[in-house]
């Protein structure tokens, strides 16, 4: 009832100090070439080309503590915060709201970071370094989430999602030792709650709704992908399908009976190119990756409208937040593909342009 009192109320004009303080922090933003130089550089040259960038800030207050591949993530996901923290107090309140709303995403995220971290034994100072703090949820609060002791405690505790819709999630934890259903109903919840909060926007935000649908679409696809490799049944697959553009579609595929008569019908989408790339890498190394990144890239293609088509509108905004985002997935690939000694090649083909 809150969120609908307030989405009532919302109202998206024309605020130009905040579109061109966005179009600023956009312009700083690394672009393709940037990438290209930073393939070529070993370890030392990436950390100076960061440090002579718009992360230059994180990076030396974070060194007198940290170094190395830990100082570079740290830098990012600090920075990631601190633009999205910009974003919403250079903005009115309309604006505001909608911004707190879209980083939710990165509390989803920073949850299921800890909860994979608990599930698995990890390192209690690794999983701290994993999270963004990006989205509305602090950096101490998540770290105390990561004391709890148990995964219960986490999910009974994490101000986002309430535990109700959690249970089923919790007891397939329980009886398969398996988290997927506990990832999927947090990120059920976020899209839902989003779509939802899409239908109060004025016409302003007609191409962010659009933009929303189309990553729900993506990511059901993903999922859909991703379960079949796994063999789950069909009924099952149903049930992680995110409600959205085109849901009731992808469930019908999920009647498919394995994953090459899938990838048959998906070729009859506007993904087609997509889909025939990337089940021919499956048949190679049995990795979905190459296509869960063509997807993202599609994505990201499809997201640079709102950068261009209105550039003194709400969707700059919601562009560049998806922007950054990239920016800052790209960068850990290229750090950690560095360190692993990975081919130029390799980490190139990983990254979203």
């Amino acid at each position: 009832m809150r969120l609908q009192n307030k989405t009532k109320k919302l109202k998206l004009g024309f605020y130009p100090y905040t579109y061109v303080r966005t179009s600023v922090m956009k312009s700083l933003l690394f672009k393709k070439e940037d990438y290209h130089k930073m393939l070529k550089m070993g370890f030392n040259e990436i950390a100076k080309f960061f440090q002579d960038s718009h992360y230059k800030k994180e990076i030396n207050e974070l060194a007198r503590e940290h170094s190395g591949a830990d100082l570079l993530e740290l830098a990012l996901n600090r920075n990631l915060s601190a633009s999205f923290k910009k974003l919403i107090r250079i903005s009115p309140y309309g604006l505001g709201l909608l911004i707190s709303e879209y980083i939710k995403r990165k509390d989803i995220e920073d949850i299921k970071t800890i909860l994979r971290g608990k599930f698995t034994n990890t390192r209690e100072a690794l999983i701290l370094n994993s999270l963004t703090a990006a989205g509305t949820l602090s950096y101490d609060f998540l770290a105390s989430l990561l004391k709890k002791g148990t995964i219960e405690e986490i999910l009974k505790n994490n101000k986002i999602v309430e535990f109700s819709s959690l249970k089923e999630g919790l007891k397939d934890l329980n009886e398969k030792k398996r988290l997927v259903s506990i990832e999927n109903a947090l990120d059920r919840h976020y899209y839902n709650s989003l779509i939802r909060f899409s239908r109060y926007l004025p016409k302003e935000g007609a191409l962010f709704k659009d933009f929303l649908l189309k990553e729900v679409e993506i990511l059901n696809i993903l999922t859909l992908l991703r379960l079949k490799k796994t063999k789950l049944d069909k009924e099952a697959i149903k049930s992680f399908i995110i409600p959205g553009s085109k849901a009731s579609r992808i469930k019908r595929l999920a009647d498919v009976d394995d994953l090459e008569e899938l990838s048959r019908a998906l070729e009859a989408t506007e993904y087609k190119d997509i889909i025939i790339k990337g089940i021919r890498e499956f048949k190679k190394n049995d990795s979905l990756i190459a296509l869960e990144t063509e997807l993202y890239k599609h994505l990201l293609k499809h997201s640079t409208l709102l950068l261009h088509q209105h550039p003194l509108s709400v969707d700059v905004i919601l562009g560049y937040m998806f922007a950054k985002d990239i920016e800052v997935r790209n960068l850990k690939i290229i750090v950690k593909g560095n360190q692993l000694g990975l081919s130029e090649e390799f980490i190139e083909s990983q990254l979203v342009f």
